[in-house]
C-alpha cells in the first residue's frame, strides 16, 4: 500500500497531429475493427516508435517515408500499455502518416469502446459507446494518451444501416459501404486531448433546440425515453447561452450532444460536444422524479458543459492538475445553476454538498494535496475525488470572494483566451487571475494546493481583542499528535458581529483583531472560506441566541454546528457539549442546517451501535425532531419552498430511523398505497421504501420484484438503496447476493453493496461477502477507476476494533487498484471512531440519561 508507482509516460519525441480513424464496430460479436491513420511529428531520428495500446490485437503497422510503405515490427510492454513499432531503418525527423490495422473487443467494463445493454419492448438490445477519461482511449485505438499530446479528430465508422451513431462533430458524408452497412464520416474535431473523444452506435431518438447563438443541442436517448429529455434539453440551452456571456468565448463547436447511456461508471463525461451521461444524471420523468434528482440533473449538465471550455478549450498539462477541471468545474455549476433556479438557493446546499464533504476528507492525515504527482494511470483514479472536486471547488469559490466577482470572472475571460487549445498549469490560472485583480494571488493560494489539509481557527476573547490562531485541523486525535504539521495558510477571514462585518487576511500563526461593543461574533461569514472555527466557551456560549432567533443566516447557523461535531470527532471538545448545544436549534426551520444537524447525529449513531445509550439518542433525535415535521409534515404545501421540499424527506427518514412509530405508520400506509397503484409523491419514495424495509424484512421478495420490473433508473436505485435497510443479516446477505446478480447493472452493484456496509447490521455481511467475492469484483472494477474505492469508504462508519484488523489484513494480502488511498483513509477513520467512543461513551451516557 506504501509502494511508490514508477513513472509512465510516453517520450517526447512523436508528437501527433491528426488521427484519421476509422472503426468497425460489431455489435452481435462485440468486436471492433480498425484503421488509425495517425499524421506524426518526428522531432528525433528513431527506429523505435511508442504509443499506447491496450487490449487491442494490432495486425500491421507501416510508415510512409516518401512514396515507400515501410512496415514495423510489433511489440508490447503489457504493464505500460505501451505498443512498440520498430521499423528496419531510421525514420528521419519531419511529419509521416502511420497507418495502424487493428481488432479489439467491445467490452463490458464501461472502459474504452465498451457495450452497453438495454430492453426496449421486452426485447434485449446494445448500444456501443465510449468512456476514455482518464487513460482509456488507449483501449479503442492506438494513441499518444496523454492530455498533453493534442490532436485533431477524423473518425469515420461503419455500421448497420438502421443504426445511428454520433460523435464530437456533426457527420458530413453519409455513404453506403456494402449490402446492410454505412459509413459515417464527421467533421474534424477541435484540436484536443484523446480523452475528449467520443463515438456512440445505437438505436436513438432526440429531441433539439437552438441556443441563443444558434448551437443545435440535442439529447439522446434510447427508444421511448425521449419524453424524459425535456428538462435537461431545457436546462443546457440556458446553461449554454449563461457560459458564452460569462466566459465571454463562444462555444467552440455548432453542435452540443448529450446522450443517455443506461451502463455508465460516473455521473457524466465531458467528451467535447457529445456528452455522455447515466440516465439518472440526465433523464427526468416529470410524474416520478424527486425535487432532489431534478437538481442533480441540473448541476452535473451545468458542470459537464462548464468543461467544454475549462478541460476541453484549456485542458490540463497533466493528471497532476485534474482539479484544475474538476474544481472549477465543480464551482462554476453553481453559477450557472444560481443564475437559471434562483428559487432553488443552490450556494447554501453548497454548505453541505461540497465545503462539507471536503472539510471531512481533507481532515485526515491521508489526504492529498490538491495538486498531486501522478505518474501510474492506477493512482488517476484515486485522485477523482472529494479534494480534486469539492475541496477545488471550495478554494475557488473562496478565492473568487477574496478578488471580488468582476476581477475574477475577467481573469478567468483573460485566462481562457489567452491558452484555448493549450495545455496549463495551476500556476498559469494564478498568473492570470493576479494579472487582473493585481492581488499576490500565487501567495495566497499557494500552500492551498500545494499541502493537503486546512487551518481550524480558534477565536477567544481578550478585553475588546479577538485573539485569532490557526493550526491544521485533523480529525484524528492521534494524527494531530503524531503529526508536525507547522503549515502557515493565507486565510481569507471575514468576522459577522451584531453590527458590522471585519475582513482581513489571516497570514500569520496568531493575530489579534479590534473589535469594540459587540454581543457575538461569528467567524467566516456564510461559510465562504476553507477552514473551520471554534470558539472559547464565552464566545460560544453568545452565539446560541442569535441561532434560536435566526439572526444569523442557515449558512452561519449550519457553520457552527458542523464544526462542533468536527471538534467532538476530533476530541477537542466533549461530544455531550455539541448535544446540549442543540437545544438552540429548536427554532430551526431550514434544510441545510437540517442535513448537517441529523448527518452529526448519524455518525454518533453510527459508531455506538454497541452502547447501552443507543436507545436514548434515538429518543433525543425524536424529541429534537418533532417540532419540524409537525410543521413539515407528510404533505406538500401549495407553493411551497423548493428546500423544504428536500426537508421533508430529511425529517421523516431520520424520525422513522430513529424508530418514531407515528411515522413509521404513515410509511407503512404509503407503501401500501404505492403496491395499489395510487400515485404518491416521488420525492417521499426512498424514504417510504426505505423505512418500510428498515421494520419488515418479510418483504425483501417483494422488493426484489419491484426492482426488476422498474424501468426509470432513478426509482430502482431508490429501489436498491433500501434493500440495503433491512435489519437482520441472513436478509443483507442476500440483498449482497443480489447486488451482483444478472438482475442489476454493474454500474449499481457498488451502490448497493456500500449502503450494506453503511448499515451497521450489515457491516459484518458485507466484510465476508467481499472475502468470498473479491476475484469477482476485481474482475469488474479492479482496473482503477473509483468503484473499488466507493466500496471501501464505506466502512469508515465502524468503530470497532474487529472490523480494522480484518480490513487491514485482508488489504494486506488483496490488491486492490485504485483504492489504495482509500484503505488508508478508511482504516484512519475507524481508528479515530474507537478512540472518540473510548474516551467519550461515558460521558454521552451520562448527558443522555
Amino acid at each position: 500500500m506504501t509502494n511508490k508507482k514508477p513513472k509512465i509516460r510516453l517520450p517526447k519525441n512523436v508528437v501527433p497531429i491528426q488521427y484519421d480513424l476509422q472503426l468497425k464496430p460489431d455489435l452481435y460479436n462485440f468486436t471492433f475493427e480498425g484503421i488509425d491513420t495517425i499524421t506524426l511529428n518526428i522531432l528525433k531520428d528513431t527506429k523505435i516508435i511508442k504509443l499506447h495500446s491496450k487490449e487491442l490485437d494490432i495486425e500491421t503497422a507501416e510508415i510512409l517515408v516518401k512514396k515507400n510503405k515501410i512496415f514495423a515490427e510489433i511489440s508490447y510492454e503489457e504493464d505500460k500499455d505501451f505498443v512498440i513499432f520498430t521499423f528496419p531503418q531510421k525514420i528521419l525527423k519531419g511529419k509521416y502518416k502511420m497507418k495502424i490495422v487493428f481488432k479489439g473487443i467491445l467490452n463490458n467494463k464501461m472502459r474504452g469502446f465498451y457495450r452497453s445493454e438495454y430492453l426496449h419492448n421486452g426485447e434485449k438490445k446494445f448500444m456501443a459507446t465510449t468512456q476514455f477519461e482518464a487513460t482509456d482511449a488507449r483501449r479503442a485505438f492506438p494513441c499518444c494518451d496523454e492530455p498533453e499530446q493534442k490532436a485533431i479528430f477524423n473518425v469515420s465508422l461503419i455500421i448497420p444501416k438502421d443504426k445511428n451513431a454520433i460523435s464530437n462533430t456533426l457527420p458530413v458524408s453519409i455513404k453506403e459501404h456494402s449490402d446492410n452497412l454505412q459509413i459515417i464520416d464527421f467533421a474534424p474535431s477541435p484540436k484536443m486531448s484523446t480523452y475528449l473523444l467520443a463515438f456512440i452506435v445505437g438505436d436513438f431518438e432526440y429531441i433539439e433546440k437552438e441556443s441563443k447563438s444558434g448551437v443545435k443541442v440535442r439529447v439522446h436517448t434510447t427508444p421511448g425515453k425521449k419524453h424524459q429529455a425535456e428538462f435537461a434539453l431545457e436546462t443546457a440551452v440556458k446553461v449554454l447561452d449563461f457560459y458564452e456571456e460569462y466566459f465571454n468565448i463562444k462555444y467552440p463547436l455548432n453542435t452540443l450532444d448529450m446522450i443517455a447511456v443506461p451502463d455508465f461508471s460516473s455521473g457524466a463525461m465531458e467528451n467535447w460536444g457529445a456528452i455522455t451521461y447515466r440516465e439518472t444524471a440526465l433523464l427526468v420523468d416529470e410524474e416520478k422524479s424527486a425535487t432532489s434528482n431534478k437538481q442533480w440533473v441540473a448541476l452535473v449538465i451545468a458542470h459537464e458543459l462548464a468543461h467544454q471550455w475549462f478541460g476541453n478549450l484549456v485542458t490540463m498539462h497533466w493528471w497532476t492538475d485534474l482539479w484544475l477541471n474538476e474544481g472549477f468545474a465543480s464551482y462554476i455549476e453553481y453559477l450557472a445553476v444560481d443564475k437559471i433556479f434562483p428559487h432553488w438557493h443552490i450556494w447554501n446546499q453548497f454548505n453541505i454538498n461540497d465545503l462539507g464533504v471536503a472539510l471531512k476528507l481533507d481532515s485526515l492525515e491521508n489526504t492529498h494535496p490538491i495538486e498531486i504527482h501522478v505518474h501510474n494511470p492506477d493512482e488517476i483514479g484515486e485522485i477523482f475525488d472529494e479534494v480534486s472536486y469539492s475541496k477545488g471547488a471550495s478554494i475557488i469559490r473562496m478565492l473568487a470572494e477574496y478578488l471580488g466577482e468582476e476581477n475574477f470572472r475577467d481573469g478567468l475571460r483573460y485566462y481562457l483566451k489567452k491558452h484555448s487549445y493549450k495545455n496549463t498549469k495551476t500556476i498559469d490560472l494564478w498568473n492570470a487571475l493576479e494579472k487582473v485583480s493585481e492581488k499576490p494571488v500565487k501567495k495566497v493560494m499557494h500552500n492551498w494546493t500545494s499541502k493537503g489539509g486546512y487551518p481550524l481557527l480558534s477565536a477567544v476573547q481578550e478585553k475588546n481583542k479577538i485573539n485569532i490562531t490557526q493550526e491544521r485541523f485533523f480529525s484524528s486525535s492521534k494524527s494531530k499528535k503524531e503529526n508536525k504539521e507547522n503549515t502557515i495558510w493565507q486565510v481569507p477571514v471575514s468576522i459577522k458581529t451584531e453590527k458590522e462585518n471585519y475582513a482581513f487576511l489571516l497570514n500569520n500563526k496568531k493575530q489579534n483583531i479590534e473589535i469594540k461593543d459587540f454581543y457575538y461574533l461569528k467567524l467566516n461569514d456564510h461559510e465562504i472560506s476553507f477552514f473551520r472555527s471554534i470558539y472559547s466557551e464565552d464566545l460560544l456560549e453568545k452565539l446560541k441566541t442569535p441561532i434560536l432567533n435566526k439572526e444569523l443566516n442557515s449558512s452561519n447557523r449550519l457553520g457552527i454546528v458542523r464544526d462542533l461535531f468536527a471538534c467532538a470527532e476530533a476530541q477537542i471538545i466533549k461530544t455531550s457539549t455539541v448535544l446540549s448545544f442543540l437545544e438552540s436549534y429548536k427554532n430551526e426551520d431550514d434544510y441545510i442546517v437540517w442535513a448537517e444537524i441529523s448527518a452529526g447525529l448519524s455518525k454518533i449513531k453510527q459508531i455506538s451501535t454497541k452502547e447501552k445509550y443507543t436507545k436514548m439518542l434515538d429518543i433525543f433525535t425524536i424529541e429534537l425532531f418533532s417540532p419540524i415535521y409537525k410543521k413539515i409534515g407528510w404533505d406538500k404545501k401549495e407553493n411551497e419552498k423548493h428546500t423544504d421540499t428536500l426537508l421533508r424527506s430529511l425529517v421523516t427518514s431520520k424520525l422513522g430511523q430513529s424508530g418514531e412509530k407515528k411515522v413509521l405508520e404513515e410509511a407503512r400506509k404509503y407503501f401500501t398505497q404505492i403496491l395499489q397503484g395510487v400515485k404518491i409523491s416521488s420525492d417521499l419514495r426512498s424514504v417510504i421504501y426505505s423505512l418500510n424495509t428498515f421494520t419488515n424484512k418479510k418483504e425483501f421478495n417483494l422488493f426484489i420484484d419491484l426492482y426488476k420490473k422498474e424501468d426509470l433508473h432513478e426509482e430502482k436505485n431508490r429501489i436498491g438503496q433500501a434493500l440495503a435497510n433491512f435489519q437482520d443479516e441472513k436478509t443483507l446477505e442476500k440483498v449482497c447476493n443480489f447486488a451482483l446478480s444478472k438482475d442489476v447493472r454493474m454500474q449499481d452493484s457498488i451502490m448497493i453493496l456500500a449502503s450494506v456496509a453503511s448499515n451497521p447490521m450489515g457491516r459484518d455481511v458485507c466484510l465476508s461477502f467481499i472475502n468470498k467475492n473479491w476475484q469477482e469484483l476485481l474482475n469488474r472494477y479492479g482496473d482503477g477507476g473509483h468503484m473499488l474505492s466507493r466500496l471501501v469508504k464505506a466502512f469508515s462508519f465502524t468503530a470497532e476494533n474487529k472490523h480494522h484488523k480484518e480490513i487491514a489484513k485482508f488489504f494486506k494480502k488483496n490488491k486492490a487498484p485504485g483504492a489504495e488511498r482509500a484503505i488508508k483513509q478508511t482504516l484512519e477513520r475507524i481508528e479515530n471512531n474507537i478512540l472518540w467512543l473510548k474516551k467519550d461513551s461515558k460521558d454521552l451516557n451520562k448527558f443522555l440519561k
